[in-house]
């Protein structure tokens, strides 16, 4: 398994055994040090106050999983930043790939806006959190005694069931998910958002699934047809009319839910 500790030149770990969430001890340190924050990232052992998108309560336990937040501060337009939504999910599935054995890589896939999947099993959740200042990119990743939880379209899985000859060392898996996000993030500094999105839906496997999508608004459900130039979640209703979809959970329907019976 690799063991390397090396960060891009201005990047580093601040390491805590515990704290609220790693995005509060990020958030405090942006608004502290404005937009000079760049390339800060706060690993944590345990979480007292873990927290998903819409949220939701992330089971944050000591030892049981990679709590790791990442400062950005795009110079960009702020209406871009939805972007780096998939830089970050695109830069955690790249960096779990060189930790997981060869039989589990093709069961792994990404699921809109930000999920790591491993046979419909969700292996790692990203948080973004944006202030005036920059965006702090939240990653939670299930390292071992995945949590167990009440019902859900997509139970936890750990990583420690994907990799059986040794335990995965957290610090390595951390250096690894900034290399990729540091990586990411200059080609779409350069590039733009295309080349990451491309990149991106080479991974989604969510292609003709039955989709019911929760947003702010409503409910709507629908057939996968793309993820959209800007990120944007597009599903086929029943009627044939398409709606383009920016934010919201994802539930895949099955068995008769996905027929509409």
């Amino acid at each position: 398994m690799p063991t390397t500790y090396s960060l891009p030149d201005g990047w580093y770990i601040d390491y805590q055994p515990s704290a609220t969430s790693s995005n509060d001890l990020a958030l405090a340190a942006l608004r502290q040090s404005a937009g000079k924050a760049e390339g800060k990232c706060f690993q944590v052992g345990e979480q007292t106050k873990g927290r998903g998108r819409r949220g939701k309560q992330w089971v944050s336990k000591s030892g049981d999983g990679l709590y790791l937040s990442i400062i950005l501060c795009p110079a960009t337009a702020r209406d871009t930043w939805s972007g780096l939504s998939f830089i970050a999910s695109l830069a955690v599935y790249k960096a779990l790939l060189g930790f997981i054995e060869d039989a589990h890589i093709l069961r792994c896939s990404l699921k809109w806006p930000n999920d790591i999947l491993y046979d419909n099993r969700k292996l790692a959740g990203i948080l973004l959190e944006a202030t005036t200042e920059g965006v702090v990119v939240g990653c939670g990743i299930n390292l071992t005694n995945a949590p167990v939880l009440g019902h859900t379209n997509f139970p936890p899985v750990a990583l420690d069931e994907l990799v059986m000859s040794q335990p995965v060392d957290s610090k390595a898996l951390a250096c690894a998910v900034i290399r990729q996000i540091a990586k990411l993030y200059a080609i779409w500094q350069t590039n733009g958002m295309q080349v990451i999105l491309e990149e991106w839906r080479s991974y989604c496997d969510m292609e003709g699934q039955s989709l019911r999508i929760e947003t702010v608004k409503d409910v709507i459900t629908g057939t996968y047809v793309e993820i959209g130039s800007g990120g944007q979640l597009i599903v086929r209703r029943a009627d044939g009319g398409l709606v383009q979809i920016h934010a919201g959970d994802v539930e895949v329907l099955r068995g008769s839910d996905a027929s509409g019976n």
